[in-house]
């Protein structure tokens, strides 16, 4: 799948000196588009002592040439810019020589999909080399939080193993539009997917051809009420299509700046201030190690910006009355 990894940084020798930095990029880096390097060294990603140059450049003896870390396959390149390989390198949460957990940030695909510029896992192989580094779960686009990846078969197997036991523990903090219920504590549905949507199944409604219903349960508890919002914790028992985001909305208290369940009407009111992501974030994941043979868990704090959305509507009546 791979065809070459580039380095992130290359020594000039007493061979290359004097030599045209375009020249000596065309010789290295034989697989990039020369239309491709020209932009990067116009862009300033490519660097030479840390300082931007010309393409004229004439190389000296012991020069750096600072080149960002590239995937190629077949058909395209990935290119990664320093914030990013230094964003997600941040974002490691754990790592041994079998799995990697890391903190997904919003807005980023797990995989490849038709309008997917670029995806973790892809970043991920490239920052490590490691072509046999695949998702042992997956976290919708727009949500974040902690995440499993495996470098082998015989983990990843096992991982997948405790996913269909249950064995494998995940918190979740939503917040919903509205005051939850104390009395609701669970939802327990059959879910099912169509034309890229989660349904959950009504008894009224009839049963479509080719369509597999699958048993769905979470266990909610109640953390703070804010404003006539809802700050939950979520803890699905299985891991369903869209589950949590279905079983709230399905309830009538949809998850904030949910663009496929939640409520249009209320999420434009914070777009107006420039507010908006899912606020959806696996904080918390138990699992048993088959290599280390022992239980691990880990836990981590709400991202900044979700802290700052339950700040603002602490600070502002979003809803205000005949809403």
């Amino acid at each position: 799948m791979y065809n070459k990894f580039f380095i992130s940084f290359l020594k000039v020798t007493l061979y290359d000196v004097n030599q045209r930095l375009d020249n000596f990029l065309f010789k290295n880096i034989k697989s990039l588009p020369r239309c491709k390097i020209y932009s990067l060294i116009r862009k300033g990603n490519i660097r030479v002592n840390n300082n931007r140059k010309s393409y004229r450049y004439k190389l000296q003896f012991n020069d750096i040439l600072r080149i960002p870390l590239i995937y190629l396959n077949s058909n395209k390149f990935l290119y990664l810019s320093k914030n990013i390989i230094y964003k997600f390198t941040n974002n490691i949460i754990y790592e041994d020589n079998y799995l990697i957990l890391v903190n997904k940030y919003s807005g980023i695909s797990v995989h490849s999909g038709n309008k997917v510029k670029y995806n973790l896992i892809d970043i991920y192989r490239s920052l490590k080399l490691n072509n046999y580094l695949n998702l042992v779960h997956r976290l919708d686009k727009y949500s974040s939080g902690l995440l499993l990846i495996s470098k082998n078969r015989e983990i990843l197997i096992n991982l997948n193993n405790q996913f269909k036991n249950l064995s494998i523990i995940k918190k979740y903090y939503i917040l919903v539009c509205g005051v939850w219920p104390k009395d609701i504590y669970k939802v327990n549905n059959l879910i099912y997917k169509y034309k890229d949507k989660g349904y959950i199944m009504n008894n009224n409604k009839k049963y479509l051809k080719n369509i597999k219903l699958k048993w769905s349960l979470t266990y909610f508890k109640i953390v703070k009420i804010i404003n006539n919002f809802t700050l939950l914790k979520a803890y699905p028992i299985t891991g369903r299509f869209h589950q949590i985001r279905l079983h709230v909305s399905y309830l009538g208290y949809p998850i904030l700046f949910d663009n496929l369940y939640g409520n249009k009407y209320l999420n434009n009111k914070f777009y107006i201030n420039k507010i908006s992501r899912l606020f959806l974030h696996c904080n918390y994941i138990s699992f048993y190690h088959c290599i280390l043979k022992k239980r691990l868990i880990f836990s981590i704090k709400l991202e900044n910006d979700l802290c700052y959305i339950l700040e603002y509507i602490k600070n502002n009546n979003i809803i205000k009355q005949g809403d």
